[in-house]
């Protein structure tokens, strides 16, 4: 079965509806992916997630390299925040760093 629609957005409106769309379908795959995961993690599974050996974990925790809670002799882990600092250990690539030097360049220039 087939199924037209007749609608009167203009360019604009049908980009953000396109882009709705299609977010909602990625975060219903990604949801399919990472099925019931917890917002919590212990070592061995901060660890496992991570893909890292525990003692390497433990050594992060014990230089404060990555975020953790300690309750008791127990350390836990926030999946989103364990998300936030992969994210934040991304390389900059050599085109982001010439845009940044160039930038940088620029507004050198200006404040003389």
């Amino acid at each position: 079965m087939q199924t037209s629609f007749s609608t009167s957005f203009n360019e604009q409106e049908f980009k953000d509806f396109l882009k709705s769309a299609i977010k909602e379908v990625l975060k219903e795959e990604l949801q399919q992916l990472k099925p019931n995961q917890p917002e919590t993690f212990s070592i061995k599974e901060a660890a496992a997630y991570l893909k890292l050996k525990i003692a390497t974990l433990y050594e992060k925790t014990s230089r404060k390299l990555i975020p953790h809670f300690k309750k008791g002799n127990k350390l836990y882990f926030s999946r989103l925040e364990l998300e936030e600092w992969l994210r934040n250990g991304k390389v900059q690539t050599q085109e982001e760093i010439e845009g940044v030097a160039s930038t940088y360049l620029v507004l050198a220039k200006h404040k003389k």
